[in-house]
């Protein structure tokens, strides 16, 4: 199989430009990604002379991510560090980067004639912060077997709601706060409770009384909603499109059910503090295909 040799178009610009637009400005579309079959994008790659490559904008570091767009005809799939991405069938895709991802990743498209085409790039190493929270009171609840059964049944309802890529395109948008508090806790941060380290900061977190309407920052289908989850209280779930979902926890209000069709700034439900917290606050949390990556990458505006 040839290697074609050809130049990775990529921007790469720090968060607070973040509002770059996307590849294309398209209407959402409810057309199914790709996952392992053959895609055929609009131009015939006979009749074609483009140049095969693929486009990238966004933010290339830890904790960022890029909207993409093959170039060059039709193909089979997109692959990032040997895995197949979700793409829809005109060639577009969104990929992200975790807080601890290598500092070099390969995307890589498998063209429909046999032919590869396959360039390395660089992520910038980001520096998070650290955080401090008030020492965790210890009470052994965790270790009840009545609360185990329950916590992995929440679990099961979370991950079955992320289960299954769509083709919708809010992940496109310029994304927009859900709430028009102030940055309170970076994602990624290492977060001490007292002198204890714990996990680093999955999401971000926003200020703001209980009661504050909660919005959608992109389009997309609510897939979960409900509450008193034990750690996320009120919590719901919106897809935004091949593979990525938003999360919205702590809420002291859920104003959608599973099923309902959100634009950009549709109310959610409302600010508050229920489930783990230690006060009133929206955290926000970006899953990309099992990656968590930094909701103030995608904000166009900060």
């Amino acid at each position: 199989m040839k290697l074609l040799t050809a130049m990775l178009a990529a921007l790469l610009v720090p968060s607070a430009c973040a509002d770059a637009a996307p590849p294309r400005d398209e209407a959402r579309s409810e057309s199914a990604p790709t996952a392992g079959r053959g895609a055929t994008p609009s131009v015939d790659p006979v009749e074609s002379e483009e140049v095969r490559t693929v486009d990238l904008i966004g933010v290339l570091a830890q904790g960022g991510f890029a909207r993409g767009q093959v170039r060059g005809g039709a193909f089979n799939g997109v692959f990032l560090n040997g895995e197949q991405i979700p793409t829809l069938e005109d060639g577009r895709f969104f990929i992200a980067f975790g807080r601890d991802a290598e500092l070099e990743a390969q995307l890589a498209v498998e063209y429909a004639d046999g032919d590869t085409f396959a360039q390395t790039f660089a992520l910038a190493d980001t520096s998070f912060p650290e955080s401090s929270l008030p020492a965790a009171t210890t009470t052994g609840i965790e270790s009840d077997p009545a609360f185990e059964r329950r916590r992995a049944d929440e679990l099961a309802q979370i991950r079955a709601a992320r289960a299954e890529p769509s083709g919708l395109t809010g992940w496109t948008e310029p994304f927009i706060k859900p709430v028009p508090g102030n940055l309170t806790s970076r994602f990624g941060a290492q977060r001490f409770y007292g002198e204890v380290a714990r996990s680093p900061h999955s999401g971000a977190d926003y200020d703001g009384a209980v009661g504050t309407p909660v919005i959608a920052p992109a389009s997309g289908t609510v897939v979960l909603a409900g509450e008193g989850y034990s750690y996320e209280g009120g919590l719901v779930i919106l897809d935004h499109g091949l593979g990525l979902y938003s999360a919205f926890l702590h809420l002291s209000a859920v104003d959608v059910s599973v099923g309902y069709t959100l634009d950009q700034g549709d109310p959610i439900g409302e600010l508050g503090a229920t489930g783990r917290a230690t006060g009133p606050h929206l955290h926000w949390g970006l899953w990309w295909q099992g990656v968590r990556f930094d909701p103030q990458a995608l904000l166009a505006r900060q």
